[in-house]
């Protein structure tokens, strides 16, 4: 196994839960025995905004999705973002004492979705209405969320026209729910905030998905004048479409440890103490296939908690957890052959490496598969994908920290994974891409 100097932001040391987190436990469990709703609001103190839940401040530790809730009140987390509306969903997270930013789904425009036609505009709005006098009391609402990123890829013209439907769409929920804010989730800031606040004065504040440039995210809000509070509604990895790419075009994900370095800085930068922020919600806490199984991923397929679930907890509760996971070396996957540009002819076999370290000296087990590679599809906001199978016949052996892979007889990109776990089933994960060319 080889060690590898730990990064700067993870050296500390190890503390109990301190009183205020014990308080907070204590919070979470008065409020799943709430059966009335809450009572949520936002206001203004000198130059900074303060969010309340029944009479309390109230800062977002929250994560999209609703996987994993034990392990999400264990790292610190308060609140759970959806993209549709559940009820199931809201009795989980209430159970839990978790509060909810409940989303409440618009068609879109890049998916064929036409604003101008009355008769789908009629026909989302009754949706919405429905969804929200059947769930605007129940305990564990936290405010409501007006689609996700509708205005993504849309022409000019057509966010025009979303921005005045969810201004109508917020006037209709204020009318039904004096108790919680309402916001839209846009992709990024920037110009379009000028333009909601313009055309959507009834939104309470605005939601800011943002993932390699969530450290701009500030400076962005100040530039174009927001007025409101702002809330990051989506934050995590440098996406596929902000890193490097391979010789022939592929996108070169982050190892795990990257990851969590990055979510530790610019959680910083662009979320903690910011005085018109209201909290946020980090993606993904569950699993989903966005370009590999591992991009956005705080937990693999098999529920096993990466690196990032750690550094979540110390950000939310400002310690480590007891045992912590494994960590990636700055060598990541290599060919100790030196072969850089990773181009192998069919069916031949290779050796790899992955450099890997323990924070705690655990000793650790390291799972390897190599897949067909798709993250050159057009799939763009999330859209679904199908899930990758891996290659069965392709790992040929494994020791400690080396694979010997056969390559497949067909041309073509692959990836190969590194899965490395501890005794307590955490994991930390690194990918290579690959590409299979046929002798010339």
């Amino acid at each position: 196994m080889t060690y590898t100097k730990p990064l700067l932001f993870f050296v500390g040391v190890l503390v109990t839960l301190s009183i205020a987190e014990t308080v907070d436990n204590k919070e979470r469990e008065d409020m799943s025995k709430v059966t009335e709703p809450s009572i949520v609001k936002i206001q203004q103190i000198g130059r900074r905004f303060e969010l309340t839940r029944n009479g309390e401040p109230y800062f977002i530790n929250g994560a999209g999705g609703s996987n994993h809730l034990d392990m999400l009140v264990e790292a610190g987390g308060n609140s759970i973002r959806t993209w549709s509306s559940s009820r199931e969903t809201l009795d989980q997270a209430h159970e839990k004492g978790l509060s909810v930013c409940m989303g409440l789904r618009m068609s879109k425009p890049r998916r064929g979705a036409d604003y101008t036609d009355t008769k789908m505009l009629k026909e989302q709005r009754d949706g919405i209405h429905d969804q929200v006098m059947k769930l605007k009391d129940h305990p564990a609402i936290l405010m409501w969320g007006i689609g996700n990123e509708v205005e993504h890829h849309a022409s000019p013209e057509d966010r025009i026209l979303v921005w005045k439907e969810i201004e109508t769409i917020a006037k209709m929920i204020k009318e039904m729910d004096q108790n919680h804010p309402v916001i839209t989730v846009i992709a990024g800031a920037g110009k379009k905030l000028a333009d909601i606040q313009q055309l959507c004065p009834t939104l309470d504040a605005i939601g800011i998905n943002s993932y390699g440039k969530l450290g701009q995210v500030p400076s962005e809000v100040k530039r174009y004048d927001w007025k409101k509070p702002y809330l990051i509604t989506e934050f995590g990895p440098r996406g596929w479409w902000e890193v490097e790419k391979t010789a022939w075009g592929l996108p070169i994900e982050d190892t795990s440890t990257e990851k969590a370095e990055f979510y530790y800085k610019a959680y910083k930068a662009g979320i903690d103490k910011k005085p018109n922020c209201l909290g946020s919600y980090v993606f993904l806490w569950g699993n989903k296939q966005e370009k590999t199984h591992t991009w956005f991923n705080l937990f693999l397929e098999d529920g096993s908690p990466t690196e990032i679930v750690d550094t979540m907890s110390l950000l939310w509760t400002g310690n480590w957890p007891e045992n912590r996971g494994p960590t990636i070396g700055n060598k990541k996957i290599y060919d100790p052959g030196n072969k850089k540009l990773h181009i192998y002819s069919p069916s031949i076999e290779a050796m790899f490496r992955v450099q890997t370290s323990d924070p705690d000296g655990d000793e650790l087990t390291i799972q390897w598969d190599l897949r067909r590679d798709e993250s050159d599809n057009p799939s763009i906001g999330g859209d679904w994908e199908e899930r990758i199978s891996p290659i069965q016949e392709a790992i040929v052996s494994s020791k400690s920290d080396s694979v010997i892979i056969q390559m497949p007889a067909k041309v073509g990109n692959y990836r190969l994974f590194a899965y490395v776990y501890d005794r307590s089933g955490k994991v930390a994960t690194a990918n290579l891409p690959i590409r299979v060319e046929a002798v010339k």
